[in-house]
């Protein structure tokens, strides 16, 4: 039996929306290897320890960054994928080409597929588009196959990078759909954790606090409910913010009318429980984005969204699951929210819509099998070619 490599960019128990996608590759693996022994799990550093939801018989883990250079780490990870008969590699957010990819090969990997959570490049056309195509071409060791979250992501790569659009593939992603579920009993779980008023209707946005996830404009439509539209039922709640990084946004709640209606609430392990007490999800990207976990969490926890219309992200609504706004228009934004919370019957008919849409196309289940098939296709090929 061959054994299988999962190899991820970031350090282990990276959090966010990697430690998911742990679960998911791991899914894989155990179908087409059938024997966890023969998994493997690899990080660019093991600092963080392992995520402790991973199973305990996950034995095999090692440090591998696809960046090094130096002879003797080539030589060890080609020795154990030679030692451990390692046949096949899935990466999370692996380019194209890398100085290990050429180890990784030599050691013994056939199948390379590598499953993108992020746009891989701007547009490009022209002699550059095709100097990218080029480079593509001549980089025969890195990944065989991409995956992308949607289409707006693949066309990075096709339009950007110079992949041809033969090697890529578009599988939705896929969430715990019974962690992220409505609960009526935990109807007021946020706002007791954070002593928010229960009359105060919780939108919410989790992620990350880089300046392209439009956190300032969340602050700026926070804003203008409160003086422009004079709402007073309304309260944010912005999860993700580790130490150091609230003050970046200081100058947005300088005013306390505004900042008592604001709570950051940091980087949480309860998200799936905090979702069930909030009212709309919502994600302001400004900058790219891909289509980002959190948006999927949100629906499934039956939150209507409003999100940034940006390629990608745009992709995580449905005329019948929530609102676009065009990218950094606060005031848009703001009317948005307003015309959800007008309109409760809405509130609740877009949750249930979109909690459906995530149901049918947006489970682990679902994602994994289209990993799967992008797999069997490829080694299905490669015996045609033998």
């Amino acid at each position: 039996m061959s054994g299988m490599l999962v190899l991820f960019h970031c350090e282990s128990n990276p959090g966010f929306a990697a430690s998911s996608h742990e679960h998911t590759f791991l899914s894989v693996a155990k179908s087409l290897t059938k024997d966890i022994s023969d998994i493997h799990f690899a990080y660019s550093r093991l600092d963080g320890g392992m995520t402790p939801s991973l199973p305990s018989e996950l034995k095999n883990v090692l440090q591998l960054n696809t960046t090094w250079t130096h002879q003797n780490k080539i030589d060890e990870i080609e020795a154990y994928v030679r030692r451990h008969k390692i046949t096949r590699l899935l990466g999370f957010d692996q380019p194209v080409s890398q100085p290990m990819y050429r180890a990784l090969r030599l050691g013994g990997i056939k199948t390379f597929v590598s499953y993108w959570g992020a746009p891989m490049s701007s547009p490009n056309s022209g002699v550059k588009l095709l100097l990218k195509k080029l480079e593509v071409s001549f980089r025969k060791h890195g990944p065989d196959h991409f995956i992308f979250q949607s289409e707006g992501m693949r066309n990075t790569a096709v339009t950007g990078r110079g992949i041809p659009k033969s090697r890529t593939s578009v599988v939705k992603t896929g969430i715990d759909t019974e962690q992220f579920a409505p609960d009526p009993n935990k109807r007021f779980y946020a706002h007791d954790s954070f002593d928010i008023p229960r009359d105060r209707r919780i939108i919410v946005f989790s992620g990350h606090m880089e300046r392209r996830k439009g956190v300032h404009v969340i602050l700026q439509a926070a804003s203008s409910l409160i003086h422009r539209i004079k709402r007073r039922d309304v309260h944010f709640l912005i999860l993700g913010n580790r130490a150091g990084e609230l003050e970046s946004f200081s100058e947005y709640l300088n005013d306390d009318a505004v900042s008592a209606h604001v709570t950051f609430g940091g980087y949480r392990s309860d998200v799936a429980d905090l979702l069930k007490s909030c009212s709309i999800g919502m994600i302001a990207s400004t900058e790219w984005d891909s289509f980002p976990m959190s948006s999927l969490e949100m629906a499934s926890s039956a939150l209507p969204l409003l999100v940034s219309d940006l390629p990608g992200l745009n992709e995580a609504v449905t005329p019948l699951t929530g609102m676009k706004f065009p990218v950094g228009d606060h005031e848009a934004a703001a009317d948005a929210v307003d015309k959800f919370l007008s309109a409760p019957h809405k509130l609740l008919e877009y949750g249930q819509n979109g909690r459906q849409r995530v149901l049918k196309e947006y489970c682990q289940e679902s994602q994994a099998r289209g990993i799967l098939s992008v797999f069997r296709t490829l080694e299905q090929n490669l015996e045609k070619v033998s």
